[in-house]
């Protein structure tokens, strides 16, 4: 439902994509505050390895701050649920992978349904801001918060579209994050499916120790990609190449 009186509008950079392949899917999931475009680059090289691929737009986001507020954890986790029942009964296959807090998201589907592969780009298990873990408390004093520095983008149509996500801290939502993030480390146990990780050293929202808590936490067959110079958004950073590389590869075994 949207709320407030902006008019919640989607362009090229943030709709949801589809792209038709073989009989296995990959279901990819977006981030916190991101949009389908962060996944767009590596779905587009999923395809041409010849997967189909599904990469819907969670709730609330690449609309507006109106849009956003209004969603919750439980509308994200719940569309993504749906896309993998969707896709499970028109393909053979269905794989899932997720960035960020759509890590977070493939990890909690995992847990529920068991595909047999899944891949973790950055997930925020962690977040680097420890003030997160203040946020079911301070959303009762704090409604927003600026954000330090401003993002860059290429095309000023997305900035335009993104700008209140990228702009502002959004403590609720933030809470939101916070309570996926918890929900997510007490099902990594119960995780069957065969992983592949991948995380960078140079990431400043998501902190490399959390490597440590996968190795402790994660009992399924689990290999690592570690890259050196990338940010978050490893999907679609320098070494993007690499990422997709290894990707197709163990989705190919």
């Amino acid at each position: 439902m949207f709320y407030g009186n902006n008019p919640a509008k989607i362009n090229r950079f943030t709709k949801p994509h589809f792209f038709e392949g073989g009989d296995k899917a990959i279901l990819l999931i977006h981030g916190y505050t991101g949009s389908p475009r962060e996944m767009l680059w590596l779905g587009t090289q999923l395809n041409k390895a010849g997967y189909t691929v599904s990469i819907p737009r969670l709730p609330g986001h690449g609309t507006n701050k109106d849009d956003f507020i209004a969603s919750s954890w439980k509308d994200w986790l719940r569309r993504v649920y749906d896309e993998y029942l969707d896709l499970s009964e028109a393909y053979k296959t269905v794989y899932v992978g997720g960035l960020s807090m759509g890590g977070v998201l493939t990890a909690l589907l995992a847990a529920k349904f068991q595909p047999e592969k899944i891949f973790l780009c950055a997930p925020a298990f962690i977040a680097a801001d420890s003030r997160i873990k203040l946020t079911p408390y301070l959303k009762y004093f704090v409604q927003t918060i600026p954000a330090e520095g401003k993002p860059f983008y290429k095309e000023p149509e997305y900035y335009d579209c993104v700008k209140d996500y990228c702009n502002y801290n959004y403590v609720g939502k933030a809470t939101d994050l916070y309570k996926l993030q918890k929900m997510a480390i007490k099902q990594l146990p119960n995780i069957r499916s065969k992983v592949i990780t991948v995380l960078s050293k140079s990431d400043q929202s998501v902190p490399f120790k959390e490597k440590e808590l996968i190795d402790r936490s994660l009992k399924a067959p689990n290999e690592y990609v570690i890259l050196e110079e990338s940010s978050h958004i490893v999907t679609d950073d320098v070494e993007r190449e690499t990422v997709a590389h290894r990707i197709i590869e163990f989705l190919d075994r």
